[in-house]
């Protein structure tokens, strides 16, 4: 009896205190700051450093979380510039993470970098240019839409879309016809954005669930939110055809979201 109680202590002290250890890495964990992370990016382990990138890519999706001075802004693109030979996930969520931000301060460094670089990191940067919204950027990301690799002119397209400035509308027309669905699909929603019908075809085809479970690739959280950009689209564009398709959406689509957002926008 008296062995049994001295293994049988010792193991419940043991698990209270991995418990204890655990609650203790949580609590720190989620109480790291963007500098923490930043940090972790530049000296930590291969794992750790993409890790980090990517938790950073989330944080400063909120305004309130970026580091207030300049320091933090010359770390980061600095660490940008130095992980182009890193593992290319470390380059890619930094890429997001400057975008999120929505600082035009982060304009040349993925700018600048996308002549040379590799093309499996070259989604994420056009994305983040795109999240900038910068004006600039329209330019600067039209030859990715005639780039060989079709994700690679479907970021550009959505990304240009984005960005929204009227100097792009000739582009995007043109990319209404390349063999890649998403590519139309992003032209066509980026038209609509800045209130140009010339998409309304495609609009109308992604009103239509049937055309979307064409695609397989498309599962249906997807083409949910593929649905809510037409709408929006739709919306935007007031044309009779589409409004008809709202319509419908609003009263007979299988998804409560969906019909509440197709409703909204017929007001």
């Amino acid at each position: 009896m008296l062995m049994h109680s001295f293994v049988v202590i010792p193991f419940f002290i043991a698990v209270s205190c991995v418990l204890l250890y655990a609650a203790i890495r949580l609590l720190t964990h989620e109480k790291r700051t963007a500098d923490d992370l930043l940090q972790d990016v530049k000296v930590g382990g291969i794992t750790k450093r993409w890790q980090s990138a990517y938790e950073l890519s989330k944080l400063l999706s909120n305004p309130s979380l970026y580091p207030e001075g300049d320091a933090f802004t010359r770390e980061m693109a600095s660490a940008f510039q130095k992980s182009k030979e890193d593992d290319p996930r470390v380059r890619q969520y930094l890429a997001l993470a400057m975008g999120r931000t929505g600082k035009t301060v982060f304009f040349e460094p993925l700018t600048e970098a996308l002549p040379e670089e590799k093309e499996e990191n070259l989604p994420a940067l056009i994305y983040a240019v795109g999240m900038l919204k910068d004006p600039r950027g329209a330019a600067v990301l039209s030859p990715f839409l005639n780039h060989p690799n079709t994700r690679v002119r479907s970021i550009a397209c959505a990304a240009i879309g984005a960005i929204a400035n009227p100097s792009s509308i000739d582009r995007l027309k043109k990319a209404l016809y390349d063999s890649e669905p998403n590519v139309q699909w992003g032209a066509a929603l980026g038209l609509a954005k800045m209130g140009n019908p010339a998409g309304k075809s495609i609009i109308l085809k992604m009103l239509d669930r049937e055309y979307l479970s064409g695609f397989p690739k498309v599962d249906p959280d997807e083409q949910n939110q593929l649905l809510l950009a037409a709408i929006e689209a739709a919306g935007s564009l007031r044309e009779p055809e589409l409004h008809a398709r709202l319509e419908q959406l609003s009263q007979t689509d299988r998804n409560l979201k969906i019909r509440a957002f197709a409703g909204e926008k017929l007001k």
